[in-house]
């Protein structure tokens, strides 16, 4: 016996694969390309001495803050994350990172040793450095941290405490601008602590 007309088994896998391929097309259109952020430390001038030896601890951020996304803060209450903006590495290695490399230049000493790295003698100074907050509100970013300088031959003692509590305004909303503020708001922090250290060693 024979048909006349088409199969209807090659027209049915016909018809399937055409509405798995438009599915592909449409979501190729519609999806937004993840761009990924970095912190800078703003390439400051290379320190020259070798004192003080300082040793910073790991950086503590609350657990919202633990997270690959940007974070964007709508209230005291109200929390999203921008999947399409992401940090280019852990935000807390980030942080630490920058802090590091400022504090370098503003007490001229190239011996700023992060955790977990061993430091090459005995360290003169500890800091330990808490996030309370660091995202995007509305048309600013914010900063609010924490930083405790102690003498390593006393660990229990804390020297001196900078609580620190900045916005800045942005000019656009634009990824590098986000990143760039955020980056300004850490050197200001930065500075913050070597002037304590500053303060406290005189």
């Amino acid at each position: 016996m024979t048909f006349s007309g088409q199969n209807p088994l090659r027209h049915g896998r016909g018809f399937a694969i055409s509405l798995i391929a438009g599915l592909c097309i449409g979501c190729a259109v519609n999806s937004v390309p993840i761009r990924y952020l970095q912190l800078s430390d703003g390439n400051p001038e290379p320190a020259q001495t070798d004192t003080p030896l300082i040793v910073m601890d790991a950086v503590v951020l609350p657990d919202f803050l633990l997270r690959d996304e940007l974070l964007l803060r709508d209230s005291d209450y109200l929390l999203r994350y921008d999947a399409n903006r992401r940090w280019s590495e852990p935000l807390d290695l980030g942080v630490q990172r920058v802090i590091a490399s400022r504090l370098e230049q503003e007490l001229n000493t190239r011996q700023v040793t992060r955790f977990p790295e061993v430091p090459r003698g005995a360290p003169d100074w500890r800091l330990r450095i808490e996030i309370q907050n660091f995202e995007a509100v509305g048309n600013e970013v914010m900063l609010r941290a924490e930083g405790r300088w102690g003498h390593t031959s006393d660990a229990t003692t804390v020297t001196a405490v900078v609580q620190f509590d900045e916005r800045v305004t942005l000019t656009t909303v634009s990824d590098t601008n986000i990143a760039h503020r955020m980056s300004e708001l850490l050197w200001k922090f930065s500075t913050a602590l070597a002037q304590s250290l500053r303060s406290s060693s005189t």
